[in-house]
């Protein structure tokens, strides 16, 4: 909670996932293509013997595993928070004799 303003920041997501379907679909066609270019340099590496291209292999693997994994639950929970109920406002009971 801000306690300059007294409202409730909301928090951003490490992963921006775009909303629409065409833009996930670019959004994940990406991550493929990311990961067809991490299996591809892994075997280059494997084949080299080239112990330090085999850890930037893995380690861009991993980076996309776990992009794909945050992205997932910025997905999952935009879901629920859609899918709870709306909140009602609150009714404050009338002042009775208020001016008096």
């Amino acid at each position: 909670m801000n306690a300059d303003k007294g409202k409730e920041t909301k928090e951003k997501p490490i992963v921006k996932v775009p909303k629409s379907k065409i833009g996930r679909a670019f959004f994940f066609g990406s991550q493929v293509a990311g990961a067809l270019s991490a299996v591809r340099s892994l075997r280059a590496a494997r084949q080299k013997s080239d112990r330090l291209a085999l850890v930037h292999a893995v380690l861009n693997a991993a980076m996309l595993v776990v992009t794909l994994l945050v992205a997932a639950r910025t997905v999952r929970e935009a879901k629920q928070v859609a899918a709870a109920p709306a909140a009602e406002p609150l009714m404050l009971p009338a002042a009775s004799g208020a001016g008096k």
